[in-house]
């Protein structure tokens, strides 16, 4: 149970107002809370004290209607947490602003040669590398260009091998390729090595070289390559070393190019005078008859010959000078 305090400012003639310690309000009517009349005042002496009887009962509260209360009592509200101010944010940067990026030179960069100007470059003898280097550009902005002008220098070098090439004497019975691999044969070298290319200036006729390695160096040779409606092609030698590869008479002995001295020791003749008292014997027959041999004619003194100087051109290819005297 909870005890009530009556509050008499705020009771009326048909209410009581009470509250609790808590604060809490009820409103209760006054009939509720009437007692009993008072018994009347009587004379009690005279009577007999056993005409009443003393009975002790026990108040029991029944349950009762929530007492509403009057005034509403306004419950303090709980005090929300006061919002967190933010920290203070940094200040973010300002706005980079962007360019475009630059475009790569080697693709942005014109091209400072015209495609006809490129591919009669590339024609000539010129590679990608070279005319993109020169123009400031990237290699792929003149492949497209210069594709089928290497095309058409492969097919002409591979023409070129099936060619007659012309001799002193004629155009050759047999190709260009065929000498080739025996005069290569001969010399020690693969013709399967080679390096086959062919070029043409404007104007001009196409030129196949040959390039090969040779030890620590590199030789190439080159022909003019010609065609014609009416009969094959042929190539003609156009310098020293062409025209060696296809010299029939190539093929040469082989012999050691080892240096030899140049001091060659030869046979002092015999004089006439010294030869005769070489030959002269004492005359043991002075008297009768002798036998008389016929004198000795002086021999030939053997001469021994010069180391021969190999020609350069011996040296590049690798050919073995003969040495041998042709048979008489």
């Amino acid at each position: 149970m909870r005890e009530l305090f009556v509050v008499a400012d705020e009771s009326t003639d048909s209410l009581w107002v009470l509250r609790t310690l808590d604060g809490e309000k009820f409103c209760i009517p006054r009939e509720e809370l009437i007692p009993p009349a008072a018994p009347m005042l009587t004379d009690v002496s005279a009577q007999d004290e056993t005409d009443y009887e003393v009975v002790e009962a026990e108040l029991v509260d029944e349950p009762v209607a929530p007492a509403v209360p009057l005034h509403p009592v306004e419950e303090p509200e709980a005090e929300e947490p006061e919002a967190e101010e933010p920290a203070a944010e940094e200040p973010e940067p300002a706005p980079v602003e962007r360019t475009p990026a630059e475009p790569d030179p080697l693709f942005a960069t014109p091209l400072s040669l015209r495609p006809k100007d490129i591919q009669a470059r590339i024609r000539a003898g010129a590679s990608t590398e070279e005319l993109a280097e020169e123009m400031g550009v990237a290699i792929s902005r003149v492949e497209p260009y210069a594709h089928p002008v290497l095309l058409e220098r492969a097919q002409v070098a591979e023409a070129a091998k099936q060619s007659h090439p012309v001799r002193a004497d004629g155009a050759a019975p047999d190709t260009l390729f065929e000498i080739l691999a025996l005069s290569f044969a001969s010399r020690g070298h693969a013709l399967s090595e080679a390096r086959w290319d062919a070029m043409r200036e404007v104007g001009e006729p196409w030129v196949v070289r040959l390039t090969w390695q040779a030890g620590l160096q590199e030789h190439s040779a080159e022909w003019s390559f010609h065609r014609s409606m009416g009969s094959s092609a042929t190539t003609e030698p156009r310098d020293a070393v062409a025209a060696d590869l296809i010299d029939p008479s190539f093929a040469q002995p082989v012999r050691s190019l080892s240096a030899v001295s140049t001091d060659v020791e030869q046979e002092t003749p015999v004089a006439p005078a010294e030869q005769g008292q070489q030959h002269t014997q004492p005359d043991l027959f002075a008297e009768g008859d002798a036998l008389h041999f016929p004198e000795e004619q002086a021999k030939p003194q053997k001469r021994r010959r010069k180391a021969v100087t190999p020609h350069w051109e011996d040296v590049l290819l690798g050919v073995r000078t003969n040495t041998k005297r042709p048979k008489k």
